[in-house]
């Protein structure tokens, strides 16, 4: 078997511009006067693993090349998938179903719709991350790659955000994501490619915050989803991403997860699979060191 050292320098040299086949720009397109200055397509910014600058940071310890392998429920979900378009529902219509109690027909696994539009269903175990973790997470990793790099060490190559920077003083850990955009540059299986999420609220996709406490439900993240290049503008009305944060009744979490793709948005069966696998490999990663990592630098940028 290749040495990950050898893996990781193989990959390393492959600027992520590339998604299902389809070759795209390595500028980013983003308008002019709403470019981030330190949005960059440099290729020399686009790799694998840590090297020695990202050695440096003082939250190195927390990188682990090494990540599990994928849940036995996913397996036997997308060994059955794709399901019956007849599982399917529009992000539009998820609060209703993911507020329901119990659990639906499809949490691990993938099926398109009669739309074409692409949903994937992904449960994942992170027994001992509170919500306040969840939250914190998604305002402090956009910071640096370096950071990003810890969540999938073997897919995450890039990440910016904006506005680059908030007053974390005077805002909640849901707050300090919350109307960002993050953009980010990561393999999503064989391919790598250039993603834009613009987080929002979840009560705009008609989450009822109110009754989550008696649901187990902690915190939903909420994103808009444009993938191929870097955008502020071409997000479209269907493709999403949801990650909640569920209480299980013996006190631990997991993680139920979605995200609805337009075909023309690079839905395909595909994608299903390989983003199902992705999503469940770095969310069991992120639970294996959150806590200690929140414990640590809860209170810095």
């Amino acid at each position: 078997m290749q040495s990950a050292t050898a893996l990781l320098a193989l990959v390393a040299a492959v600027n992520g511009n590339v998604i299902r086949g389809r070759q795209l720009s390595a500028a980013a397109i983003v308008p002019a006067n709403t470019q981030p200055a330190n949005l960059t397509s440099g290729s020399d910014s686009y790799y694998l693993g840590f090297r020695e600058v990202d050695f440096e940071k003082p939250y190195a310890k927390y990188y682990n090349p090494v990540v599990s392998p994928i849940s036995d429920a996913l397996v036997s979900g997308l060994a059955g998938s794709p399901w019956p378009s007849a599982f399917t529902y529009s992000a539009q219509d998820a609060a209703k179903y993911l507020e329901q109690p119990g659990y639906l027909n499809l949490e691990n696994g993938y099926a398109i719709g009669s739309n074409g539009t692409l949903m994937i269903a992904v449960r994942s175990e992170i027994p001992q991350v509170t919500v306040e973790q969840y939250d914190w997470w998604f305002g402090w990793h956009s910071v640096e790659t370096a950071r990003y790099k810890l969540w999938n060490p073997i897919a995450h190559q890039y990440s910016y955000r904006t506005p680059e920077s908030v007053d974390w003083a005077n805002r909640t850990y849901a707050e300090r994501y919350i109307g960002a955009t993050s953009y980010i540059d990561e393999y999503v299986g064989n391919d790598a490619a250039k993603l834009s999420i613009q987080f929002i609220e979840p009560e705009s996709m008609g989450f009822n915050t109110t009754a989550w406490p008696e649901l187990g439900i902690e915190t939903v993240v909420v994103g808009k989803l444009f993938i191929g290049d870097y955008s502020l503008e071409e997000f479209d009305q269907t493709s999403y991403l949801m990650h909640m944060v569920h209480r299980t009744p013996d006190g631990y979490r997991e993680l139920r997860s979605r995200f609805f793709v337009a075909s023309d948005n690079h839905g395909n069966a595909q994608l299903g699979h390989d983003l199902a696998v992705h999503c469940n490999i770095e969310m069991t990663h992120l639970g294996s060191f959150l806590p200690a990592l929140f414990q640590e630098f809860k209170g810095t940028k």
